[in-house]
């Protein structure tokens, strides 16, 4: 028998290498026609040595009429290339760490190469012109038009414009940076010559450049922001050595129409708080309100650095723990919003210590302000918000939320018009700012527009609400299947889709930078779609995904629907095109094409035709029922090269519902985060089960012993499965799972987990690094499922422990965890290792330095896969 204890020592971890893959192999894996592969019948066994050809596809860009298509292949390796390749197949360009590529309309394409060049493609003539030293580059209102910021002589830079189609480039010398804005065909740039700095405008339709302000080596330029429609712009103008804290930032506003630069000096305002300087940072950016008569700014107090060598005082009245309660200072710490109004020359403060916290208002007129620490100290992860408008012009404050859902999900604010819309009591309300009038828009519709099936303990969050229409006022929200468009007095509610019918999920594809959400300080703007346009949905259900269309005139209109993984669906601008991503568990990721609104699909290009050398399992969906009489499904992975007539081992992968993973293809690998990969597994002889799991409040340990055992028999009675050689695996949660199924089921001849929780008394006991939050909310509120404290019901933590039933444990034990997990401290898997020990039981402990919960360094993805492998493979093989 092999011995299995001197390779899980950690100190004999060996790096892990990376077989380099040359570019000619490359193209040779590109070009092997996939007939003359699919052809070949004598098919390998899969090996260690084999995985490194493996590759990632990825849709880029399709060119506007859909002649064109670019990809990337992604290796682990770090070799990427982006491809080129035209829908007639006729034609292929492939550019070796290249990235951000775009096409202009079917004639040129551009990219970035590793090496600071700009390469210019005519997929005409085959034709490439480089641009070397290239640092940056945007297309202009006519894409033909580049604007390129690139290397000059001396350390200096240069601003190119480029006439891609004629060739002809203008050139400015000594640019630092630029800013180009699309509405307004113009871009502002800072420009240095000798000692003298200048923000100049340039006017891309002639060319003309008026120089907006300069100064001396003394400040500098910096933060430049357009306003959205391009009629103005701001700046910081900053002070470059400021040892005397005698000179201030300014703010500068300058107004193309009437050629005006305005400062904002706060030396100058006598409402200006001494004690602060003006900044721009990510939750407290300079921005222009969308009618050009107010600026945005940060403020903030000179940071002095913590002293960490006092002693702690740790108070439980605290609003934050002390952690937390240090890095804020009472928000002393934390950047503040202040507005000016450049005509009037009028500054106010919007947010302070009392209300630290905003979002602007669609017409930026009104802010909400809330304060976190309001409700604190509280056992949720997020503390309920009191939500506060204040009217910028006049200062008025007036509650208009009160013991609204924390976070972001819950609260969205229009980004044009004059409503706040939020989800509260299971429905979506709109509060109008003009008549202080609160409207519910949901109740009478007969849905939920949350999870009402939802097992975990705290008050379920909204489906979502995507965005808003702002011609016909109406704003988009999901129940748990379809997409309904609701007007905002509340006037009608339409159900976009009927995916109730068939239990289909349809959910809307965001198409441009407009349907996206965007930041606004603290929350988020939604999406904004225009009243005539075509939407993108996506539909999924448990054994098949697709896409389609939605607009007025024609309804839901079906793309495609198929019985595989779907993704990354790009349609043309300009007509009926499009292609996107399909896979299955047994076929490799391939592109997918149709040229226009009359033509067929077809493929156009199939990634890792090695593939088809290889003997590979397949997929397939089951269905179980749990002792409670629930039916649940689950995904069985099928071993390569599947004979009846043999009896396999099976490892079976435990973490909540992991259905959806059914038709997903898995590249083999060694650098797996969790050290878990399923075509390792099947490649090497095993079925491989995914359980889906649901849980009773209060007792999700039995839950999943219940839910994972059940399934299991079911496999058992109806495939090939040995029952004698079966492991059971899991990560984090399904850590937990592991090590408590093992404890109440012999079931299992050996089992891995990794960043466990194992201790439900002390890790409820304490802290969630990464929030700075008491673990309480993960246990009353969240995915550890109690719904009580600890002191509501001790014996339930009890129960739900894996340390308190160590001593039922007979299945070798394989426990891993990062030194450094700020989300499940690496001692809960330290103490189940102390009582395994204690017991005589059979255990394996490893530790990984400096790693979090996954783990990121590749030489210990290795290893932990290796680790992995091999004990199974002791364990579960036969000898």
């Amino acid at each position: 028998m092999k011995s299995h204890h001197k390779k899980y020592d950690i100190n004999n971890c060996v790096a892990s290498g990376h077989k380099i893959i040359t570019f000619f192999l490359i193209l040779v894996i590109f070009f092997v026609p996939f007939t003359l592969l699919s052809q070949n019948n004598s098919k390998k066994e899969l090996t260690v040595n084999d995985y490194s050809l493996w590759a990632y596809l990825n849709t880029d860009k399709l060119s506007e009429n859909g002649k064109w298509v670019s990809f990337s292949l992604h290796y682990q390796s770090g070799i990427d290339t982006l491809f080129v390749k035209n829908s007639k197949q006729t034609k292929t360009y492939n550019f070796p760490g290249a990235s951000k590529g775009e096409f202009i309309a079917e004639n040129w394409f551009l990219m970035m190469s590793s090496k600071e060049e700009l390469k210019i493609v005519d997929l005409l003539t085959s034709k490439q012109e480089i641009i070397q030293g290239a640092l940056r580059y945007d297309l202009g209102a006519d894409p033909r038009n580049l604007i390129i910021l690139k290397k000059g002589n001396a350390g200096k830079k240069q601003l190119e414009l480029k006439n891609v189609a004629n060739g002809k480039s203008v050139i400015t010398n000594n640019v630092d940076r630029y800013w180009y804005n699309a509405q307004a065909n113009a871009l502002a740039y800072s420009a240095k010559v000798d000692n003298i700095t200048t923000i100049a405008l340039l006017n891309l339709y002639d060319n003309a450049v008026t120089t907006i302000a300069s100064t001396n080596t003394d400040f500098a330029f910096s933060d430049l922001v357009w306003q959205k429609n391009g009629n103005s712009l701001a700046f910081l103008e900053r002070p470059l050595d400021d040892k005397e804290k005698t000179t201030h930032t300014n703010v500068r506003y300058y107004t193309i129409a009437d050629r005006k630069l305005y400062t904002f000096n706060p030396v100058t305002q006598d409402n200006f708080p001494v004690d602060m300087k003006i900044i721009s940072s990510s939750f407290a950016n300079l921005s222009i309100s969308e009618d050009g008569k107010r600026i945005f700014f940060g403020l903030q107090k000179p940071l002095t650095p913590i002293d960490t060598a006092q002693t702690q005082i740790w108070n439980a009245q605290d609003k934050f723990l002390y952690t937390a309660k240090v890095q804020n200072e009472g928000w002393d710490r934390i950047a503040k919003v202040a507005v000016w109004w450049p005509l009037e020359n009028k500054f106010n403060r919007i947010t302070d210590n009392e209300y630290p916290k905003m979002m602007l208002s669609g017409e930026q007129k009104y802010a909400f302000l809330y304060n976190p620490q309001h409700y604190e100290p509280q056992a949720n992860r997020e503390a309920p918000l009191d939500i506060y408008i204040l009217d910028l012009q006049t200062e008025k404050r007036e509650l208009v939320l009160q013991n609204q859902l924390g976070g972001e999900t819950g609260t969205t604010v229009s980004i044009y018009g004059k409503q706040l819309a939020y989800f509260k009591d299971k429905n979506w309300w709109v509060y109008d700012i003009e008549s202080g009038l609160h409207k519910n828009l949901t109740k009478d519709l007969g849905v939920y527009f949350s999870d009402e099936e939802t097992d975990w303990p705290e008050e379920s969050s909204p489906f979502g609400n995507p965005g808003w229409i702002q011609e016909s006022k109406t704003l988009f929200v999901y129940d748990k299947y379809d997409i309904w468009s609701i007007a905002i007095d509340g006037s009608s509610a339409l159900r976009l889709t009927k995916g109730r019918e068939n239990k289909t999920t349809y959910r809307i594809v965001s198409q441009s930078k407009e349907q996206s959400k965007k930041m606004n300080y603290d929350g988020n703007y939604k999406g904004l779609f225009g009243a005539n346009e075509r939407l993108l949905i996506k539909t999924e259900a448990i054994d098949h995904t697709g896409y389609c269309f939605w607009d007025k005139k024609y309804g839901v209109r079906s793309l495609l629907d198929k019985n595989m993984h779907t993704s990354q669906f790009i349609p043309s601008s300009k007509n009926g095109s499009y292609v996107y991503r399909e896979e299955n568990y047994d076929l490799p990721p391939r592109l997918i094409i149709k040229e226009n609104s009359n033509s067929k699909e077809k493929i156009l290009f199939q990634s890792n035709q090695q593939h088809f050398k290889y003997h590979w399992g397949h997929s397939k969906l089951i269905s179980y029922t749990n002792s409670k009489g629930t039916v649940l499904n689950g995904v069985l992975f099928f071993p390569a090269n599947y004979q009846t007539d043999t009896k396999y081992p099976m490892v079976v992968h435990v973490y909540e519902r992991q259905s959806k993973e059914l038709y997903k293809y898995v590249n083999p690998s060694q650098n797996n985060p969790t050290g878990f990969n399923i075509t390792n597994f099947t490649s090497n002889g095993y079925f491989v089960f995914l359980p889906d799991i649901v849980y009773e409040l209060g007792n999700p340990g039995q839950s999943a012993v219940d839910c994972v055992v059940s399934a299991t028999k079911k496999i058992i009675a109806s495939e090939a499965i040995d029952r004698t050689r079966i492991g059971i695996t899991g990560h984090s949660y399904g850590g937990f799972e592991t090590d408590y199924i093992i404890t109440q089921s012999n079931m299992f001849a050996a089992a891995v987990a990794g960043a466990a929780i194992n201790d439900y008394v002390s890790s409820y006991l304490w802290i969630t690094w990464g929030f700075e939050k008491p673990n309480f909310w993960h246990y009353e509120f969240g995915q550890l499922r109690m719904g009580k404290s600890l002191y509501e019901n001790y014996e339930g933590y009890l129960r739900n422990s894996p340390i308190f039933h160590a001593h039922k444990v007979n299945t070798p034990l394989l426990s891993w965890a990062g030194e450094q997990d700020a989300q499940v401290h690496y001692y809960q898997t330290i103490e189940f290792h102390l009582a395994l020990r204690r017991l005589g039981k059979i255990n394996t402990m490893l530790l990984y330095p400096g790693e979090d919960h996954v783990l990121m360094n590749k030489k210990y993805q290795k290893d932990l896969t290796e680790r992995i492998e091999e004990w199974f493979d002791y364990y579960l093989k036969e000898n």
